[in-house]
């Protein structure tokens, strides 16, 4: 069982406390009694970690936090807070979890908040991106086959949407937000693909395939996508990046609806890419977060990508190479290098496509990086989340970290153990994305 901190020892309710609950039901009935936009304006100054507690006092306040009335004075206020949203796939439990917390319910681990699950959701290798209010869930797999579904989970409620299916079933493929629409590309089936990539509208709430005069057989022989982004080039153009099966890098420019080759990347030991300020980042086995400038993946070098490691993280790396979700502490080693992909009849995907990724999850909270782990003991397994800000020397040209704060965010009962673990065993950081509400 999972447990975000420490159950507290049930108490009869005293005195004080009725009184105390009788004058909130009180304040709440006056704070109510008021002029809609003042109580937008009260509510909004009320930190994203206290709305669970202050939702349960009445419908009326329930219904008040949920309004989309309410973030949009928060945003024009400027008090929206960093969210942070985590997915994880653990041990024994049949579904995937969702899990949101605000940097200041750290101090309070009670206040980490489960999501209700999706009973439809992929466990494995969907494609995942933060737009608006929410976050969503595209593609997959499912019982072994490639999905088309798509879902919406509502950051300011943590309610779920199904969206429209997408045309095309996909499995580990690119997406990225670019002038507010979701592209995706890849993850289709070998050889089978139809449409190589297709554009969400939020707006009109549909699916249209994208134009892909660049695109070559190659791409369609190998779909599968490792890493995706979304960059600024050189010509000041956002495009969306994927890197492909065979290591070789993919552009889409959605302003001119081409698709172009990039430079490649042998990311070996390297994998989960986070871009900030059109920077790339990326953790290895070792325990060594590493960087990139985004206009690597145009250069088309012979060499391919170069990459640096952050610096002044040294003792951030001892505490990562003891992780199992890095170095899988269970004496295998680089377990993702030792998976093949396997296709059975009627194309089911029969190897653990979760294999391709490692536990370990990049993600930003502003301008800085977060960093999810695990620490396993010997009666307690821990979900740890670290931020690092970051900073570039002038002078050499090459990034510092600086830790701001690491900490568990969450505890769950160590997997059973055996000679040969699997990956039913292992607790799986999947996604992990960042909102403003």
């Amino acid at each position: 069982m999972w447990s975000s901190g420490k159950e507290r020892p049930q108490k009869r309710q005293g005195r004080d406390e009725i009184e105390m609950s009788k004058n909130l039901k009180v304040s709440s009935s006056a704070l109510t009694s008021l002029p809609y936009d003042i109580v937008l304006n009260c509510l909004a100054r009320v930190s994203r970690s206290d709305h669970a507690s202050l939702s349960l006092v009445s419908k009326p306040h329930r219904d008040l936090l949920h309004s989309p009335e309410l973030y949009d004075v928060r945003s024009r206020m400027g008090l929206t807070e960093k969210c942070i949203f985590l997915c994880l796939s653990i041990p024994s439990d049949p579904f995937v979890r969702w899990f949101a917390f605000t940097r200041k319910a750290l101090n309070n681990p009670g206040r980490l908040v489960p999501i209700r699950p999706h009973l439809y959701q992929p466990s494995e290798v969907s494609a995942v991106v933060a737009h608006g209010w929410g976050i969503y869930i595209i593609g997959g797999v499912i019982g072994g086959r490639r999905s088309s579904r798509v879902f919406f989970l509502d950051g300011r409620t943590h309610t779920w949407t199904n969206l429209p299916s997408m045309w095309e079933a996909r499995a580990s493929a690119a997406a990225g937000v670019v002038d507010g629409k979701i592209y995706v590309l890849g993850g289709c089936e070998e050889g089978k693909a139809r449409i190589y990539g297709e554009v969400f509208d939020p707006e009109t709430q549909t699916w249209d395939a994208l134009p892909m005069p660049g695109l070559d057989e190659k791409c369609l022989r190998f779909p599968m996508v490792y890493e995706s982004a979304v960059v600024m080039t050189m010509e000041e153009k956002k495009k969306v990046l994927a890197l492909s099966g065979t290591a070789e890098g993919l552009m889409y420019n959605p302003s001119e609806g081409i698709l172009e080759r990039g430079n490649f990347d042998l990311c070996g030991k390297r994998r989960g890419w986070q871009v900030i300020e059109n920077v790339i980042y990326s953790c290895e086995t070792g325990g060594r977060i590493l960087w990139c400038e985004a206009t690597e993946m145009e250069r088309r070098t012979n060499k391919g990508m170069k990459w640096g490691e952050v610096m002044g993280l040294e003792d951030l790396r001892k505490t990562l190479c003891a992780s199992k979700l890095v170095s899988y502490g269970w004496g295998v080693s680089d377990h993702w290098e030792f998976f093949e992909w396997e296709r059975a009849r009627e194309g089911l995907l029969k190897a653990h496509v979760d294999d391709v990724y490692p536990g370990h999850k990049l993600s930003s909270s502003g301008p800085n990086l977060l960093l999810f782990w695990d620490v396993l003991g010997p009666h307690k397994l821990e979900i740890f989340c670290a931020e690092i800000s970051l900073q570039r020397r002038k002078e050499t040209g090459q990034i510092w970290g600086n830790l701001v704060w690491s900490e568990a965010v969450m505890t769950l009962d160590p997997p059973v153990m055996t000679l040969k673990p699997s990956h039913h065993q292992r607790c799986k950081v999947l996604y992990s994305l960042s909102l403003d509400l």
